[in-house]
């Protein structure tokens, strides 16, 4: 809906002419009815009808204007009343040019149908008199005169109707437009938007109120005319009409009011929605005005100065009359800020429900009626899911389920939010734990405000969330806000230090709404950077967030960050961010916050007993058609990649340890087993067969199909298959080619290095689909798995660390395929630089004496010492870390580390490979492959005994 539409008929039903005017209507026909009667002239009128008429029009009329309790009669009432007086009027004057007078009378009737509800009623109010004008002459013995006195009596009637109401319409219009620009005005917007806003219930029905404040717009008509300021505030209008859903009006001489429905982000957070449509609206009405008007600016470009203030429905208020009151107080402390946007305050967050809800609010974490939701976030270009984000809702008991905009904002002026957030951490860490071990390595986000920030109670309470769930470093993230970190920017850091310390990463929400400086950025110790969604929603359609996507994705790179993009709502969206750098993505387009039952497809609860005869269905998606048709699509190419395709399911289980492997493709009622190693069977029933639900869930599937319900009675179970472990064929545009599966009738376990090897053969399977030549990739995949098969069992034949270092060297270079490969380790007296213990790659060796590593500086290998993580720095020129030693004597442009943590997190040694050019992105699979080699070496250098896990041997 846009100010640009349409006009609506106006419904006058409850309008009309006031008792005065009616009884005056009344006594003007009823004195010239008399005339006819009285005056001479008329012959052959009956005198005593048309009497009787008058007068009783005028004691009407009379009561009407001296009795208040006289009764005033419905229009339609009196239009059939008016319009049968009139047609026994014209029977009494017989045939008489009396009859004229009363057609002509038909006028006053006619005036009242404009007002009827209904254009039905109107209609047939206007057809009455060409019913009754025709009756009346025959009765009164006049056929002859029916023709002529119908043609005269569209003027009497039709006319006046279409007069009076088009003089209707058009004062209508006028009382809801402003006079100079002919934009809705005040009184115009509360009737377009008031339905719209009583009809804001939950998520789903969200809007937002703006007011423009145009604060040069006084000193332009001063010096311009008002012509020009005039001129000014149309084209702005204009403009803002133009987004989706607006709808604008000039609320007063400098100012606009915009109406918009929106939705609220994945944090369910009103202000972070109200800010982001702020931003938008600012972009569209400061862009440069060029005047075209007659006058002394004819030319000249304006750039318009504006203040936006926000409010949001239903959180700050239904009526619109308060909204666009809080809007234009916000807009008026919006003139005094930075931004130039400014969000209402106050007013939501202390109404009495509000006030009510919160104080609820401690006794339903008690009584259990917080949920936990989750938004599963997931790999740029593969849509494999990576991580999952826990959002807070309230099944209110009387109020249905809350969003966290309904209570988290007062929670946030008080101490509630702190024990709100520690119980949505408990639960988030044990739900990831148990997603974990059914197979999905993913990770798990959690908001933290600034309230929580400041808690000293923060550290302790993620130490336990990650000890007690057994998490590793990096599974648990906690997001913070920009404005957390404005109050008390070094200690907010020296928290975010130690809560790194402990093992979570940190993640900076929001990014690009706050004012966060570049200085303070370079010096958190932050993991990931979050663009907020008001910059990646409108990405795609405005060429300036494009532009702001990309530059904060290549700072956040260069500052060893890792990205996600929020607000991605379709496929367009996801290839543009995806083709800008972005390394995850979140948004409706991939998934909505469900529970956790809803987050990754699973069996029925109850079906873990096998089944012989009742295997349980995959679920089949929205997509299925579409899926089938790629899949035929896959086995016709399939059939000439055999060879490489056997290379490729041969590795696969010798990653894995397991006697059977192939490429899987799930077709409508089959799956087709490719290049199959171990055996010869080549199709399968689709129902029973774990790897259906591989395709459905996009991510890596570990079971037992002998007592899973996705497994149990299938195929693979009556095979005697006990283990089972797919990992999905994924091409750049995200859909799924197939499934890579290794399986094996033993009970075997599955490491995450065996999960992201596999992964990674899936991704050279999804290459060689799409026509790139993998056949490098599969070199280097064998070299890797052999360093990676000594690395399991060669202290058995030659004991000793440096054994293990050489070998996990070897399968990392193997692996990432840089043009050199370092290990450093610390001094033998424990102080100092870091010395050099192995290389990989061609270089001199004497270049390699002049290159130092000391601790002390902002090198990536100091940081993965400090952090016990990877860094990476795809461009050491601008990146903010300092790589002299390496960029000087080594040519280094990109730069990956990868630490081997052993004991209590303490580092034992980094891997550090180099390219000589820059890189623009390293497939995150490479990645996870390589610190999960370096976590093998780890266990490899503190085991005194060789590993329990299932050895992996070589495929030649």
């Amino acid at each position: 809906m846009t100010s640009q539409q349409r006009e609506p008929i106006v419904d006058l039903g409850d309008g009309g002419p006031g008792r005065r005017l009616v009884a005056v209507e009344y006594l003007v026909a009823s004195l010239i009815t008399a005339s006819v009667a009285l005056l001479p002239g008329w012959t052959g009128v009956h005198d005593g009808v048309i009497l009787t008429i008058a007068v009783s029009g005028l004691l009407s009329g009379a009561g009407l204007l001296l009795v208040p309790a006289w009764p005033l009669l419905s229009h339609r009432a009196a239009l059939v009343g008016a319009a049968v007086t009139t047609s026994v009027g014209v029977y009494a004057a017989d045939g008489s040019p009396a009859v004229g007078v009363f057609v002509a009378l038909y006028c006053a009737t006619a005036a009242h149908i404009p007002f009827l509800r209904s254009v039905r009623g109107m209609l047939a109010a206007t057809a009455l008199p060409f019913l009754l004008l025709p009756t009346a002459l025959l009765a009164s013995g006049h056929p002859g005169q029916v023709a002529g006195w119908l043609a005269v009596l569209p003027a009497t009637t039709v006319l006046p109707v279409l007069g009076v109401r088009s003089l209707l319409s058009l004062a209508a219009r006028r009382a809801r437009r402003d006079g100079g620009s002919e934009l809705l005005n005040r009184r115009g917007l509360f009737e377009s938007c008031a339905e719209q806003l009583q009809a804001s219930e939950g998520l789903a029905g969200q809007a937002t109120v703006s007011v423009a404040h145009f604060d040069d717009l006084r000193d332009l008509r001063l010096a311009l005319g008002p012509a020009a300021a005039e001129e000014v505030i149309a084209e702005c209008a204009r403009r803002a009409a133009d987004l989706p859903g607006a709808v604008v009006a000039r609320i007063d001489q400098d100012s606009l009011a915009v109406v918009r429905p929106a939705e609220l982000d994945g944090s369910g957070e009103a202000t972070s929605t109200c800010r982001a449509e702020g931003r938008v609206l600012l972009d569209v009405l400061r862009e440069h005005v060029v005047l075209s008007g007659d006058g002394p600016g004819q030319g000249l470009t304006v750039r318009p100065d504006v203040s936006i203030g926000v409010a949001c429905a239903p959180q700050h208020g239904r009526e619109v009359e308060e909204l666009l009151a809080l809007a234009d107080v916000a807009a008026v402390r919006a003139a005094g800020d930075q931004e130039h946007v400014a969000v209402a305050e106050g007013e939501a967050a202390f109404d009495a429900d509000a006030l009510r809800l919160h104080a609820e609010l401690p006794a339903a974490v008690e009584a259990g009626q917080l949920r936990v939701h989750y938004q599963r976030l997931v790999a740029a270009g593969t849509g494999r899911t990576v991580g999952v984000e826990a959002l807070v809702r309230w099944q209110h008991p009387e109020r249905g389920l809350l969003g966290p905009g309904a209570f988290i904002p007062l929670a946030e002026r008080s101490q509630a939010i702190v024990g709100l957030t520690y119980w949505v951490l408990r639960t988030a860490a044990a739900q990831c734990a148990a997603w974990r071990a059914d197979g999905h390595d993913v990770g798990m986000s959690v908001n933290v405000s600034p309230v929580v920030l400041a808690d000293p109670a923060l550290l302790n309470a993620v130490r336990r969330a990650i000890a007690e769930n057994h998490l590793g470093d990096g599974v648990l993230t906690l997001e913070v806000t920009e404005s957390a970190l404005l109050g008390d920017p070094e200690g907010a850091g020296a928290v975010l230090a130690d809560l790194r310390a402990a093992g979570a990463r940190i993640s900076l929400d929001d990014f690009g709404t706050g004012y966060t400086s570049l200085t303070m950025l370079r010096q958190l110790e932050v993991d990931e950077l979050k663009i907020d969604r008001c910059f990646v929603a409108a990405a795609a359609q405005v060429p300036a967030d494009t532009a702001i996507v990309r530059a904060l994705v290549d700072l956040a790179h260069r500052l060893s960050m890792e990205v996600v993009a929020e607000g991605v709502e379709d496929a367009s969206t996801a290839d543009l961010i995806h083709a800008l750098g972005a390394d995850v993505l979140q948004g409706f387009h991939f998934a909505r916050p469900v529970p956790a039952a809803d987050v990754f497809p699973s069996a029925p609860v109850g079906s873990g007993a096998p089944s012989a005869t009742e295997p349980v269905p995959a679920p089949r998606g929205a997509d299925e058609e579409e899926r089938v048709q790629l899949a035929h699509t896959v086995l016709r190419s399939a059939r000439s990649s055999a060879e490489v395709l056997s290379s490729i399911t041969a590795l696969a289980a010798a990653v894995s340890g397991t006697q059977f492997a192939s490429f899987n493709v799930v077709t409508e009622e089959h799956v087709h087993l490719l290049a199959p190693h171990g055996h010869e069977t080549a199709l399968a029933p689709r129902d029973g067969t774990p790897c259906a639900w591989t395709v459905q869930q996009h991510d890596v599937l570990h079971l037992d199909p002998s007592t899973d319900g996705r497994g149990a009675g299938g195929s693979a179970s009556r095979a005697g298959i006990q283990h089972y472990v797919g990992a999905p064929v994924i091409d750049a545009a995200g859909r799924v080619l197939g499934v890579l599966c290794a399986y094996d009738r033993g009970l075997l376990p599955s490491s995450d290095l065996q999960r992201s090897q596999l992964q990674l053969l899936a991704d050279v399977v999804a290459d060689h689909l799409a026509g790139i030549d993998v056949a490098d990739r599969l070199d280097g995949a064998r070299n890797m798995l052999r360093a990676v098969a000594e690395l399991d069992d060669g202290h058995h034949r030659v004991p000793g660390p440096d054994r293990v270092v050489a070998t996990f060297a070897t399968a990392v270079h193997e692996l990432l395929r840089p043009d050199h490969s370092l290990v450093v380790h610390p001094a033998p007296s424990g102080a100092g630089p870091w010395q050099l213990l192995e290389h990989r790659g061609d270089v001199d060796p004497h270049l390699l004496t002049r290159v130092g590593f000391d601790l002390t500086g902002r090198s990536a290998v100091a940081r993965s010492i400090a952090t016990g993580r990877p860094v990476w720095v795809p461009d050491a020129a601008t990146s903010s870390l300092e790589e002299s030693d390496l960029t000087r004597h080594l040519g280094a442009a990109a730069i990956l580390t990868v630490p081997v943590t052993t004991g209590h997190g303490g580092v034992s040694h980094v891997l550090v490979a180099v390219w000589r050019d820059p890189q623009h992105e390293l497939d995150p699979v490479l990645r996870t492959t390589a610190v999960a080699i370096a976590g093998r070496a780890a266990r490899e250098l503190t085991a005194p005994v060789a590993d329990s896990a299932t050895p992996v041997h070589a495929a030649g």
